[in-house]
């Protein structure tokens, strides 16, 4: 029997729940809130606070692991030696992210920033086009070309390439990447890269003259704002878990823009950046390539995927 001949259908939807939609809505809400922390922490060196990021982040899955008894990757990296090394690359690309997203908020560039999360989506589809020769439909070709617009017209009109959005956009999209790959789930992903990093940030304490390199500063109370760190970072992320078994696909995927429109909305009308008809036409082009990235997401969803398998399937059917 060739593959021609098999009918494969796909894995059937999740049923959405209003419980899934408010575990959502809380994860999004606190990512697209994180500016109103990282503001609070502007006194410190931006690779300070990322440091005791991964610091506190790895202590609280720790405890995670500990309190439910998650040992499973263990096994998991013995037979899968490879994502050893894996882990580290991709925890370096999400300090990565993270220490640019840093940088912006405390440099008051958190409209670049915003762009950066609302540029994600099409630069993951570009991504799987190249890494995992995925065909592109039309509509996210055409997608993709108002990214790629927008920060042609950055460029001439405001006279910066958006060093910031870019890096945002593709150090997250390549974590994702490299996400779908890895036999881990992502709380123990996390765990995993901020281990395999908090060598790396201890060794900055002690040999930079920052606060933390003094013991002293470990046990104050200076060090209790840093420490939120942890959970902040860690909360939402096993909210957001939570929520993709009870929230379909296709809505989460839009629920995914709440996000960059939150820090936006943040940008503009709390920390008052400068927002001219030059930043307008930028995100107008990238807003419109997301509402046909959102089209072709909404005709190809899976529940309507799945509908189509089974109507295929009764015909094939039918006609033995």
């Amino acid at each position: 029997m060739t593959t021609q001949n098999v009918i494969k259908t796909p894995v059937a939807p999740i049923t959405t729940t209003r419980r899934g939609i408010i575990t959502a809505l809380i994860a999004f809400f606190i990512w697209g809130g994180f500016p109103l922390y990282f503001k609070q922490l502007s006194e410190y060196d931006a690779t300070e606070i990322i440091g005791h990021r991964i610091v506190w982040t790895f202590f609280c899955l720790l405890i995670v692991l500990v309190v439910t008894r998650r040992w499973g990757w263990i096994e998991t990296l013995k037979q899968n030696p490879r994502w050893i090394a894996l882990s580290l690359i991709s925890g370096l690309i999400i300090a990565t992210n993270w220490l640019t997203y840093v940088w912006a908020v405390n440099h008051d560039r958190i409209l670049e920033a915003s762009l950066g999360y609302f540029i994600g989506p099409l630069v993951g589809v570009a991504l799987s086009m190249i890494l995992f020769k995925e065909r592109l439909r039309p509509l996210q070709w055409v997608a993709i070309g108002f990214a790629l617009l927008s920060v042609v017209i950055q460029v001439v009109m405001i006279g910066s390439l958006p060093w910031i959005s870019l890096i945002l956009a593709f150090s997250f999209s390549i974590y994702g990447t490299i996400q779908r790959q890895t036999p881990l789930t992502a709380v123990d992903a996390m765990f995993v890269e901020t281990a395999m990093l908090v060598p790396l940030c201890i060794w900055w304490f002690w040999q930079s003259d920052v606060v933390s390199h003094q013991l002293s500063f470990w046990f104050s109370s200076s060090i209790w704002l840093l420490m939120l760190a942890g959970p902040i970072t860690l909360i939402p992320l096993l909210l957001f878990n939570k929520s993709t078994k009870l929230v379909a696909y296709s809505i989460l995927s839009f629920m995914n823009y709440l996000t960059p429109t939150f820090i936006f909305l943040l940008a503009i009308f709390y920390y008052k950046e400068p927002f001219d008809l030059h930043r307008l036409a930028v995100f107008g082009l990238i807003w419109l390539g997301l509402l046909l990235f959102s089209i072709d997401l909404w005709r190809h969803r899976p529940s309507k995927v799945l509908k189509a398998a089974r109507l295929r399937e009764e015909a094939h059917q039918s006609v033995k």
